[in-house]
Order: C-alpha cells, then structure tokens, then sequence
C-alpha cells in the first residue's frame, strides 16, 4: 500500500506523517517501521533488506521514504508500482505500506500516486475562514482560547507560513500561563484578544505577490529594495527564484539558464536573485 502526502503547507503535512508512524506504533510496534533517506548513497540496501525480513513480533511493516521526489521519476516509479496495487485494508501477511511526505506534487511519471488504491492527501497553505480556523484549534489544543479578532489577525501576519503560526501560538499559550498564575486549559483563562498582540510587536505581512512584483520594475531601485524586503522576511532564495520563474514569461529562457547554472554548481539562487536586481 502507498501513501502520499503532499503540499506547501509543512507544518500541517509532517503533523499527519507523525500521526500516522504514531498510529502504526500503537497498533503493531517499532519492528516493522524504518526509514530510508532516498538521497542517501546506500538506501537501497537497508530498504531490500527491510523489504525482505520477517519481523518475529510484526507482521506489517512501514517504510517511510524521505526526498523520494529526489530520486528519478523512471526509478521511483518502477520501485513505487508494485505498491501501489495494494489496497488500503487489503494487506495481509507481511505486507508493507510506504509513506511519502513530499511539497511538490507528482510528475507525470508518477501520476499513479494520486489515482486509488494509492490514498493520497494533499496540504495546501490554508486561507481565509480556514485559515482562521486552525489558529482557533491549534490554540485549543495548546491548551488556550483565542478570540476570533486576534486570530484573524494571526492569519494575516503569518499567511502561507503555519511553522512560524504554531511556533507564535505556543508562545501565546506559554504567556497566557504565566499571566494565569500557571493555570492550564481554554476553561481556566481568559481570551487571547487582539489588543493583547499588541505587545509581541507583530506586523501585517504585505500583500506578498503583489511586492514580488517589484523584482520584475523597469526601475533597478525598486527590483533592489524588493529584493532586500524578501531577504529580510527570510524567505528560501530558491523559493523565491521558482515562483519569480513560473510567472515571469518573458523571461523564461534566461531563467531556465540561470536554473541549470544552480543545479550544476554554478551559481546559488542568492546570486542568481541579485543578479536579476541590479541588471
């Protein structure tokens, strides 16, 4: 059986992962689970080993596969298909599941992912009124209650960015405890509301497309102070490049240059960034 897990969103997509190898855990135990880094030299052997063996405690067996995306989409799938004909609830014997957790969705040679039996579940950054929603039960579940002003307020300072969303929540939760006398529980302190963010220094993120406009100005000044805004938000170069390169059509061929200048060693996407600003 194959499961795929898939999104930007990596905070939410490694929480389910760890709610599955967990759920695994409580119902057979940690002999039949292991995991194979598939950008390792040596994976193979481990994982035909493991693939192979017959626990003498478990019966099924998890393989967690790291950067599979990495490895090449002929050889990832001809090792993925066998898998994926197995439905969920179907196992039986010594069958084994591998779990994916990948940002990026299937190529075209790995389509068969998102098609059943394989149970594939896809993590996009959330937005709006889900957006709000998840604040609202992240806070819960750390223990807090969070008036629905202050976590739309949340939503915006941190949109597209749920790591850096819980991190800022359990801070709120660890500063409403202390401010509770050490109370825990949403029952056992008041509300987090807006005006308490007040003193955490927060800021509205600008309207992020819009200012990844500026790398594409006429002016060099504009494209440069642009560029300094996104480094100081600490956003990946590479991050920046590749959504830069899907909407800057004009430009395609040169940033297709510039991408295999990156992966054959040439260049760092920084440089390749600030080459673009101030040419």
């Amino acid at each position: 059986m194959l499961i795929l897990l898939y999104g930007p969103d990596d905070y939410r997509r490694l929480q389910k992962k760890r709610e599955l190898i967990a759920e695994f855990r409580k119902k057979r135990s940690d002999l039949g689970l292991a995991t194979f880094d598939l950008a390792a030299k040596d994976w193979i052997e481990g994982f035909e080993e493991f693939a192979a063996s017959t626990p003498l405690f478990a019966t099924n067996k998890l393989a967690v596969l790291e950067n599979a995306f990495e490895l090449e989409a002929p050889r990832l799938a001809k090792l993925l298909k066998p898998f994926a004909t197995v439905p969920a609830g179907a196992a039986k014997g010594d069958a084994i599941t591998l779990l994916l957790s990948e940002r990026e969705k299937p190529v075209k040679a790995l389509g068969f992912l998102l098609e059943k039996p394989t149970i594939s579940q896809k993590f996009e950054n959330l937005e709006g009124a889900e957006l709000v929603n998840f604040i609202g039960a992240e806070a819960k579940r750390l223990g807090v209650w969070i008036a629905t002003a202050a976590a739309q307020f949340l939503a915006t300072v941190y949109a597209g960015n749920t790591w850096a969303l819980a991190t800022e929540l359990e801070k709120l939760a660890a500063w409403r405890g202390s401010a509770a006398g050490g109370a825990s529980g949403a029952n056992n302190a008041a509300p987090i509301e807006r005006k308490d963010l007040d003193a955490f220094d927060l800021e509205a993120a600008p309207n992020y497309w819009m200012m990844l406009n500026g790398l594409k100005s006429q002016d060099p000044r504009v494209r440069i102070s642009t560029l300094e805004r996104l480094f100081a938000m600490n956003d990946a170069p590479a991050k920046i490049f590749n959504i830069l390169a899907s909407q800057w059509k004009e430009k395609t061929a040169q940033m297709a240059e510039f991408d295999f200048a990156v992966k054959s060693g040439k260049l760092e996407y920084e440089e390749v960034l600030v080459d673009l600003a101030i040419s």
